[in-house]
């Protein structure tokens, strides 16, 4: 794994997998780069959506194993071509141009690690895939499982990845076996809370694109979203080890955070959470993550 391109892809990223254990760094680093590549072909908006939707679905066929190796390098001229050239980011762009390593490291993985990334992986893109087809010309989501179902593709999907594969990498040192299906749907809702904070926060941005992703009141999602990360604050104090429980409550507090902003706010202005609060949350975490309440 090359930390220092995952590093300029996200730093914020980069920091939490300090406190990984190790058995599960390498699969969510992973998982994650192969991720950020998808979003980054998703949101390239100087390239054209069938383009966009082509390549997308070659690199879901190149992760799942099902392309030949003359097809991953047809794929690999258009990443490392037009849409390394289309990013805004050199970051990103670079992320493009790699992506064939990304895949060697992943037939390089334990089975069991290998077929839970292409499994998530899978789901994102399903998840891009229909955010570009849906909103094409723009357009609103037709009902309440629409949004759900949206934010399980691209986000709650990834709190089943992780909860699945510590599991599999960590067993009881993750958390109790027998609490797996609890865990994986508090993880879920986890995922979903994360996305909701994202489009509660982009509503105005979106709605500038003709994109819609609720179609009731925001300020239900907006309650919606402060439970399922309170979902993922109870998830994260079920976790066996401290290093555990700080990583993945972080992502909790911020969210929290972040709503109260928005419903301060009123839409009146786009959200930034300051680093004095980024700080501030993790301190939170740092104490939460010390005092583990009994169950």
């Amino acid at each position: 794994m090359d930390w220092t391109l995952l590093k300029s892809v996200s730093r914020s990223f980069y920091l939490s997998m300090v406190w990984l254990p190790p058995a599960m760094r390498r699969g969510i680093a992973l998982g994650y780069m192969l991720a950020r590549a998808t979003d980054s072909v998703a949101d390239t908006s100087r390239a054209d959506t069938a383009t966009r939707i082509f390549v997308l679905r070659q690199m879901g066929r190149a992760v799942a194993g099902e392309l030949a190796e003359d097809e991953v390098q047809e794929l690999m001229r258009l990443l490392r071509g037009s849409m390394a050239e289309a990013q805004s980011k050199e970051a990103e762009a670079m992320l493009l141009r790699r992506f064939d390593e990304c895949l060697l490291q992943l037939a390089g993985l334990p089975d069991t690690e290998r077929s839970l990334i292409r499994r998530v992986i899978a789901t994102i893109v399903e998840g891009q895939l229909w955010d570009l087809t849906y909103f094409e010309g723009g357009r609103q989501v037709g009902s309440d499982d629409d949004t759900r179902r949206y934010t399980y593709l691209v986000a709650g999907c990834v709190g089943e990845f992780w909860t699945e594969l510590g599991l599999a990498t960590m067993g009881a040192s993750f958390c109790a076996p027998e609490r797996r299906n609890v865990m994986v749907q508090a993880g879920i809702r986890y995922g979903q809370g994360l996305q909701l904070v994202n489009i509660l926060r982009d509503l105005a941005e979106d709605a500038g694109r003709g994109r819609f992703y609720l179609c009731s009141d925001a300020l239900v999602w907006q309650g919606r979203a402060a439970r399922y990360l309170a979902d993922g604050l109870d998830y994260s104090r079920r976790l066996a080890s401290f290093r555990l429980r700080f990583t993945s409550m972080l992502p909790a507090l911020l969210g929290l955070k972040t709503l109260r902003l928005i419903a301060q706010r009123a839409g009146n202005e786009k959200v930034k959470i300051s680093r004095r609060a980024v700080y501030a949350c993790m301190l939170k975490a740092l104490w939460l993550s010390v005092w583990r309440r009994a169950f």
